[in-house]
């Protein structure tokens, strides 16, 4: 019978985290290191990859587009509380964490901690750190296994190796066995009420997962509960729920109506029913530092994290511009595949016939390269429709269809600013590709035609949403 977990109080939001359009000057240093509260984040980069410019030597967008209006919007500041472990730590002692470890141990049953590949922010390392501190404390003495999440996503052994080391440090000889979760693997695959998921989230005890909480733009937010769901499904399992991303009702901070969101409850009630116990640990993060934390039952910290989100990554504009500049920051920039969220995060506040520009390095290149084969055999938004109604939902094909229907039904100018992407994508993908923000501009400036433009430059733009009121 699984137990009920509460969540804790998340931490105080400060300052003036009410006001949503946000004047801000946000220096980006172009770097892979984000230095956060008591922490740090890092991502691989190929080492075939050519750095990014420094920030100095970068114009900003304003300083290229004279005559356009720009405003800037970021994630808003939120305040930060001690360092990201004694936040980690406070959350899960007030969601008796240590609790439900012990009472697993007691009945033999294994402990498992979910946690998320390179493809997502999150303070893993940390978490790892707090968790340890507790059952060190508590004098509960047990070898936890550890399942990384990656859904999908594919790494080889040296990105596996290098994040292992990352994240695990000076714990990796505690974990009992360590696995990567292969979703096209099905030996590794068992069945949990009609959905194929990773063995380990089926052989009972605790499933303990680490995620971080920010605005996805057709699950409505991300989170601990999709580590636990969407990154340890099959790849039937994932293309099954993310069809419904083709969906209206699928989107941004859209929770209740929403098919995937609702598709997740499923899974984590099936999981539950199959008689293993879920606990959830949430990071919110902004700026590369922990504003809050909640923890508890996937859904209880899920509810308690979401108006913190919405504070911190939300804006609402009271009507669409003439431009969007979406940039998209690391690790969402590593390809264009990833980088399209800060299109889809942001599309709703251009103008029909406007002009929209994402920023993102692409060190990967494409990435997952499905939805281009999408687009190079459907060059409209009629036609990509009638390809995947011909052939059924494959995976990434919603990101062809909503691409399709900015460019070519609403008739959205799009670029890309990258130079790791063949500019001959270009023609596939409908977008201009540049390699450098000044030629983008320059491009920018003679799309709007010298008129006098109203525009937004998204900092971050893989996570923050724009809203229209």
């Amino acid at each position: 019978m699984p137990i009920m977990l509460p969540a804790t109080s998340a931490y105080a939001l400060q300052g003036p985290s009410s006001r949503l359009m946000l004047r801000q000057r946000v220096v980006l240093a172009q770097r892979r290191i984000h230095a956060g509260a008591g922490f740090a984040f890092e991502w691989s980069t190929p080492e075939h990859s050519q750095p990014m410019p420094s920030a100095q030597s970068v114009p900003e967008w304003c300083e290229l587009l004279p005559g356009v209006v720009l405003e800037k919007l970021g994630p808003a500041p939120l305040a930060r509380r001690g360092d990201g472990v004694a936040q980690m730590r406070s959350a899960l002692e007030g969601a008796q964490w240590v609790a439900a470890v012990r009472l697993a141990s007691r009945d033999d049953q294994p402990v498992t901690f979910v946690v998320n590949d390179a493809h997502r922010v999150t303070a893993t390392a940390e978490f790892l750190e707090a968790a340890f501190e507790l059952l060190d404390a508590g004098g509960v003495a047990i070898r936890p296994r550890l399942l990384v999440a990656a859904g999908t996503h594919r790494a080889d052994a040296s990105e596996r190796s290098a994040h292992e080391r990352r994240i695990l440090g000076r714990h990796r000889e505690r974990f009992d066995g360590i696995l990567w979760h292969d979703a096209y693997d099905s030996a590794d695959h068992v069945d949990v009420g009609g959905h194929a998921a990773h063995r380990w989230m089926a052989d009972g005890g605790l499933c303990v997962a680490c995620g971080s909480m920010e605005p996805h733009y057709f699950a409505g937010v991300t989170g601990a509960h999709k580590t636990l769901t969407v990154g340890v499904l099959s790849a039937e399992a994932i293309t099954a729920n993310h069809a419904h991303a083709m969906e209206p009702s699928s989107r941004g901070l859209r929770l209740e109506g929403n098919p995937v969101h609702e598709g997740i409850i499923e899974v984590l009630a099936a999981l539950e029913a199959a008689g293993t116990r879920l606990f959830a640990l949430n990071q919110i993060i902004v700026d590369g530092g922990i504003a809050a934390v909640t923890a508890g039952s996937p859904l209880a910290a899920l509810d308690e994290g979401l108006p913190i989100v919405r504070s911190a990554f939300a804006h609402v504009l009271s009507g669409p511009v003439d431009l969007i500049v979406a940039r998209v920051r690391p690790p969402l920039d590593r390809d264009v595949y990833q980088a399209d969220k800060g299109i889809k995060n942001t599309e709703v506040g251009v103008r029909d016939g406007g002009v929209l520009v994402v920023e993102a390095e692409c060190p990967h290149g494409v990435g997952i390269d499905h939805f281009v084969e999408t687009l190079r055999a459907a060059p409209t938004h009629r036609e990509v429709l009638a390809a995947v109604a011909a052939r059924g939902y494959r995976l990434g094909d919603h990101k062809a269809v909503r691409l399709r229907a900015l460019t070519d039904t609403r008739g959205v100018r799009a670029a890309l600013v990258s130079a790791h992407v063949e500019p001959a994508l270009g023609d596939v993908l409908g977008m201009a590709i540049f390699a450098s923000r000044r030629a983008a501009a320059d491009w920018v400036l003679r799309e709007l035609a010298g008129t006098a433009s109203t525009g937004i430059e998204v900092v971050d733009a893989g996570n923050v949403t724009l809203e229209v009121a």
